[in-house]
Formats: C-alpha cells, structure tokens, sequence
C-alpha cells in the first residue's frame, strides 16, 4: 500500500475522529469549570475534538507497533479491540491526570463521578474506551463497503 493511500486513510480517521468525539465533549463539558468558575464553551470543545483526534491517531500508531500491520484498523481483529481499549485508557488516563493535577488547565465539576485512586473523572475514561474503537469500526465498514 502507498504512502499517499495510508495518509489519506489517517486523514479520514481523523477527520472521523474529530466530529464523532465533538458532541461526547459537549455533553461532558457541564462536568468541567475552567480555573476562573466558568463553564466550558463550545470552541473549547471543538478544540478538544482535535486533541482527540490527535489521541486517536497516537492510539491507532501504538496499534500499528503493537500488532506490527500498518493498516490494522480497516480489519481489527479481537486483538486489535483489545490494544485501542488498553492503549485508550492508559493514555487517557495519563492525559486527564496531567491536565487536572498537574497543568490544573480546568477542575472538575461536583458532577464528574471519580475513579477512586487515580482521582480522575469517569466520562473521559469512558470516552476513550468507547469512541476509539466506534471510529475504527466506522472507518473499516466505510473502506470496506468503499472497495479500496
């Protein structure tokens, strides 16, 4: 496969990637407050959606080094399901603690239900547990059905 073929094929994923995980910001963002007390605006969740894209590409590479096939994601395997929720929760996890503990770049709400231990929210966690392999499967029944 070319270069330009598997380039384009990340293009979609991400672009993908970006408008599907869009509206789980939105709706999680009641749970967020900024460091000033205010709400999460809708730009912020549109910039949000591009750092997840941006997190759904770095899982799909983590994918590709773990499985060892560079297009993995048009065909996942029960392995391949395996290795975005693994890498999906390791990485969000690491991300949501870094941003809220360590950058403190917003709080959480008393409405975000907590993992206990690790302190971080559970809608975050869950969005990269389930939105990942949606979009990998949304991407592989579209080039499949696509013929290319």
């Amino acid at each position: 496969m070319g270069s330009g073929l598997r380039d384009r094929r990340l293009t979609v994923l991400f672009g993908l990637a970006v408008t599907v995980n869009y509206p789980w910001e939105r709706a999680q963002s009641r749970l967020y407050v900024l460091p000033d007390g205010a709400e999460v605006d809708w730009w912020m969740c549109a910039a949000a959606s591009v750092a997840d894209g941006l997190v759904v590409l770095l899982i799909v590479q983590i994918g590709k080094l773990v499985i060892g096939q560079p297009d993995w994601y048009l065909r996942p395997s029960a392995r391949g399901y395996v290795v975005l929720l693994l890498s999906g929760a390791v990485v969000s996890a690491v991300i949501e603690w870094s941003t809220i503990h360590v950058g403190q770049w917003w709080a959480y709400s008393p409405r975000m239900p907590l993992i206990p231990v690790l302190n971080i929210g559970v809608a975050p966690l869950a969005q990269m547990l389930v939105l990942p392999p949606l979009i990998v499967a949304l991407l592989a029944w579209w080039w499949g059905k696509d013929g290319e």
